[in-house]
């Protein structure tokens, strides 16, 4: 027969991990460490970018839920159950608006295509809808008589969220692939078109540039996911160990998702294409070849072949630059 536990033997009697079986206070303080580790690195991540990345609404929803994860672990917080619902409705908010920034990456390239933007839309709705479910599905308790604060269930449907992310990234990482690919209009073996579709050797350098962000962050993005829905559905492991890989997995895909909004919108890969394509102050040879046609049905008289004209390149005008300019026609309609 197992004696009963004296509190009087205790030191600390009240200190919360003192109160749990060592398996489960072990797991808690890992799991305590991996989340203030996580809110250092996401805060730090944070402070490098704030010039450019103040006005994302998805950075603060996803540090208000790093944040409140961490408190929830080490803080003491009364109502846990309270606190827990929080802590998942601010999770709801962060991994749709993240999600969002793919989303409008895919619309920006699809802008003349309503159905294919619809049906990227309804991708980004069923994120939106698997992520709200969310609060709903962990409960969490008080560690005995303390106001510290422990997660002790996870239902089966919150799986979801590590799902429905993964689909809604794989669907539009693809499509963005192959619209950028399909510009570069190369006739190549069926092995060559493969390894172009990889690897962008036939696209201009700022097209590649954007195919590379796209597959890095699909990279981190597939394996963050496929680590939390492992976890998540291992009832072999503590609740604790369940769902905390859920904030390293929203730290790393946020990170990378405004890392990748932020190289477009920004125009970061503006050197890339001014410096790789065009050498400054150097003029280019362009053979007329491919107006000859046009001058001949002009009937202008000039020659076939042999016809080379050297351009000066003065200015380097990028799409982000053109999309800043404001159109002069329609301010003097103004």
């Amino acid at each position: 027969m197992t004696p009963a536990l004296n509190l009087t033997e205790i030191p600390n009697p009240l200190t919360p991990m003192a109160l749990l079986p060592p398996i489960i206070a072990y797991q808690t303080t890992i799991g305590s460490y991996l989340l203030v580790g996580t809110l250092g690195a996401y805060i730090w991540d944070i402070l490098i970018h704030i010039g450019d990345d103040y006005l994302l609404v998805t950075r603060l929803w996803s540090l208000l839920f790093i944040l409140s994860s961490a408190m929830f672990e080490t803080f003491p917080l009364k109502r846990c159950a309270v606190a827990q619902t929080l802590v998942e409705a601010c999770f709801s908010i962060a991994v749709p608006s993240t999600c969002l920034l793919f989303f409008l990456r895919a619309r920006a390239i699809y802008n003349r295509d309503r159905y294919l933007n619809l049906f990227f839309l309804c991708l980004w709705l069923s994120v939106a809808g698997t992520a709200a479910t969310v609060p709903t599905a962990i409960t969490a308790i008080n560690i005995g008589p303390t106001p510290y604060c422990l997660n002790v269930g996870v239902k089966p449907y919150a799986g979801g969220i590590g799902i429905t992310p993964l689909l809604h990234d794989t669907i539009i990482f693809l499509a963005i692939s192959w619209r950028l690919y399909k510009n570069s209009y190369t006739e190549q073996s069926f092995s060559g078109n493969i390894r172009s579709f990889i690897t962008g050797d036939s696209l201009p350098h700022f097209s590649r540039a954007v195919l590379k962000d796209g597959q890095l962050y699909y990279l981190i993005t597939v394996t963050a996911n496929a680590v939390t829905v492992a976890m998540f559905y291992n009832k072999a492991v503590a609740p604790t160990y369940r769902v905390m890989f859920t904030v390293c997995n929203l730290m790393l895909t946020n990170a990378m998702g405004c890392r990748v909004f932020r190289n477009t919108k920004f125009g970061y890969h503006q050197r890339i294409t001014t410096t790789a394509d065009i050498l400054s102050g150097q003029s280019l040879s362009i053979p007329l070849s491919a107006i000859t046609g046009a001058a001949s049905r002009s009937g202008s008289g000039l020659p076939h072949s042999n016809i080379h004209v050297n351009v000066d390149v003065s200015k380097i005008e990028t799409v982000d630059d053109l999309l800043r300019t404001p159109d002069k026609s329609h301010q003097s309609h103004a």
